[in-house]
């Protein structure tokens, strides 16, 4: 029989049996690959009685009780705990198996892609911080010196190739993730040595960010950057990073904000190479830029240092100390870079360094994020008016007829979430922006059946091939208006961040529920790529959504996380996530240490209403750095350093007046 398009099932039949009374029968089936017989035999012997059996099934479960409970969260709502440890459990399976090696995804080939190892590494950090150094400094082996990266990842550590299916493309949004999380391994371990580390650059007949192609290179002369006197080059792990973003600042479109190139974040937006542009990414960028400088501002107080060393050829990019670039203008940004810093450094490099002096590079950092950041404030605000409200928010996109994508169009409002995402996460939006942000997002994004926030409205356009072929797919599915959780966790993501706590809270509850309501979600706990129109959820494996989930319960939530090494404690929990008796806790490693936070909040104040009265380790009173007005504290690494393997700490909320 044939069944064409279905996915193929094995099956044993056993001979049947008749049990006396009290009697029994086992059977065991062992299922593997091996490269000998007695392999085979081995790998079988170990689960052939009942005995050997239960012996390492006892074992299998304690390993992935450990991996389960790395970060274990309690609050009143007992369901949501156990959620979050199948959602805390989801990077670990990603790291195993890949994001793309189910048969009915649209790959199918295994592996992951840029975007996925960075994201995967945001909870890993959290989870797993002890191997996490050596994988970093692997990832960044994979950017080339025009910006872009290769996108898949090869079989050994530090190794890749330009594509899965060998064609030239870039991503415009893949330089910000490597910094976003360095930042974060940074802040939890104080670790800026790593910024100092070496590591060579990728290469291959891709230069120019697809513009042109090096048809002299061979597979035979390798993947690494080299010298023009044939040695390989190697630069810092800052230089990698000031490469992503600086060439990102001047590689901009018409209206003089970063190109699409062939998609952002976003792959269905695939179709505007030529002159589409994302203000969204812009803003993410921007945002960078001033991360940037802080951790330059942090390294040179830790190390007393006053310069660095980089590429004499990457100097023209910190343009504030040379001749200087009319930002205002794009063909200027874009002469600097294919007329001056892209022939520079291709196809080889010259290999020579120059000094800078940090100072120099902050405030060029700087210069060029409020730069941006102005920009897109004047440039993208959009207002719409229904039924005598104005709303307000941020255009995302042009396509690729240069044309802006948001706002009312042919009688339909056409919003993006992701437009609204960075400008909030970054710091570009000020406090009145964010408030009218939420009011148009719930307005127009937010479904008031299901509960959710989809990825775009409506465009009522069935085609709209001047952005993307996610416009091809029916609305609500995929990235075409789902319900998409990777960018509605930004979103939460973004409002703690910037301190609306309760909207946040909301966002992350849509998401819950929407996976709990598992006859209409159809899946098992965990966090789904996406929810269509129906409410069911897809692709458990394709997401980098429980990273960041598990990141904004930790570290913003429950406010447990690193600042320069440190251990920050700064609690965002609303009434609801505290129980009965009016407590919350984490149970998490930090420091090498393993530590369950409690916060005691007996009177079940709101977070606007609280601040901490006390710390108390093991119920010892605790000496801390106060900050925030009290609402927050600090413990200091050497502090922990010193304190047992397994400790816990109280936090005392008390009335804020």
């Amino acid at each position: 029989e044939e069944r064409n398009g279905k996915e193929a099932v094995g099956a044993l039949r056993f001979a049947e049996t008749t049990l006396k009374a009290g009697a029994s029968k086992s059977y065991f089936a062992v299922f593997g690959a091996a490269n000998t017989i007695d392999e085979v035999k081995k790998t079988g012997n170990m689960f052939s009685s009942g005995e050997t059996f239960d012996r390492a099934l006892e074992v299998n479960q304690v390993y992935w009780f450990e991996k389960t409970h790395a970060i274990s969260f309690h609050t009143g709502d007992k369901s949501l705990n156990s959620w979050m440890q199948w959602v805390t459990l989801q990077p670990i399976l990603r790291r195993i198996y890949g994001c793309s090696f189910l048969p009915d995804h649209d790959y199918g080939k295994g592996g992951k892609g840029w975007r996925d190892i960075w994201q995967d590494l945001l909870s890993l950090i959290l989870i797993e911080p002890q191997n996490i150094r050596s994988v970093l400094l692997n990832n960044f082996a994979g950017v080339r010196i025009d910006g872009t990266n290769a996108t898949i990842i090869g079989a050994k550590p530090g190794e890749f190739i330009a594509d899965r299916n060998a064609i030239t493309r870039v991503w415009m949004d893949h330089g910000v993730w490597p910094l976003a999380t360095l930042t974060l391994y940074i802040q939890q371990t104080g670790d800026f040595d790593i910024l100092l580390e070496q590591q060579h650059y990728f290469r291959d007949p891709q230069i120019t960010r697809t513009y042109a192609k090096d048809t002299s290179w061979k597979p035979e002369d390798g993947n690494k950057l080299r010298t023009r006197q044939g040695e390989i080059y190697q630069g810092t792990i800052l230089e990698h990073t000031l490469v992503q973003h600086l060439v990102q600042f001047f590689n901009v479109g018409e209206h003089n904000h970063v190109r699409l190139e062939n998609a952002d974040w976003n792959d269905g937006l695939d179709m505007a190479f030529h002159r589409g542009e994302s203000v969204a990414f812009s803003a993410f960028y921007a945002g960078n830029l001033n991360v940037l400088a802080d951790l330059l501002e942090t390294l040179s107080r830790r190390k007393q240092m006053e310069q660095i060393h980089a590429a004499e050829e990457i100097f023209v990019l910190i343009d504030t100390l040379g001749r200087k670039v009319d930002y205002d203008s794009v063909e200027a940004k874009k002469k600097l870079l294919f007329e001056t810093y892209f022939p520079s450094v291709q196809p080889m490099i010259g290999g020579g360094h120059t000094t800078i002096q940090i100072k120099d590079i902050i405030e060029d950092l700087r210069r060029k994020s409020a730069w941006m950041f102005e920009h897109i404030r004047r440039e993208e605000k959009i207002a719409v008016e229904q039924k005598g409200k104005t709303y307000q928010w941020f255009n995302g996109y042009y396509d690729n007829q240069a044309q802006r994508v948001e706002g009312e169009k042919d009688g339909h409002v056409r919003m993006t979430l992701t437009g609204q995402v960075f400008p909030l996460m970054s710091g570009l939006a000020q406090p009145e922006d964010i408030q009218q942000v939420v009011e148009s997002v719930d307005h127009f994004l937010k479904d008031q059946k299901l509960g959710g926030y989809r990825l775009n409205t409506d465009f009522h356009v069935p085609h709209y091939l001047d952005l993307g072929r996610a416009f091809g797919f029916a609305y609500g599915t995929k990235e075409n208006g789902a319900f998409f959780s990777h960018m509605t966790v930004m979103y939460a993501y973004a409002l703690y961040r910037r301190g609306f706590v309760r909207e946040g809270f909301a966002v992350i509850e849509s998401i819950y529920r929407m996976a709990k309501d598992s006859l209409r979600s159809k899946i098992y706990p965990g966090i789904p790529e996406y929810f269509d129109s129906l409410g069911q959820g897809f692709y458990h494996y394709l997401t980098g959504s429980a990273s960041w989930l598990v990141l904004i319960q930790l570290t913003q939530a429950f406010g447990v996380r690193g600042e320069e090494g440190d251990l920050l404690i700064d609690p965002k929990l609303v009434k609801e996530q505290f129980d009965r008796r009016g407590q919350a806790s984490v149970s998490c490693t930090f420091a090498g240490k393993r530590i369950q936070v409690v916060y005691e909040n007996p009177q079940r104040l709101d977070f606007d209403e609280y601040r901490i009265k006390e710390a108390r380790l093991n119920h010892e009173m605790l000496a801390v750095e106060r900050l925030n007005q009290g609402r927050a504290v600090k413990i200091s690494r050497k502090l922990l350093e010193t304190l047992p393997r397994n400790c816990q700490i109280q936090i005392m909320l008390e009335k804020d007046t």
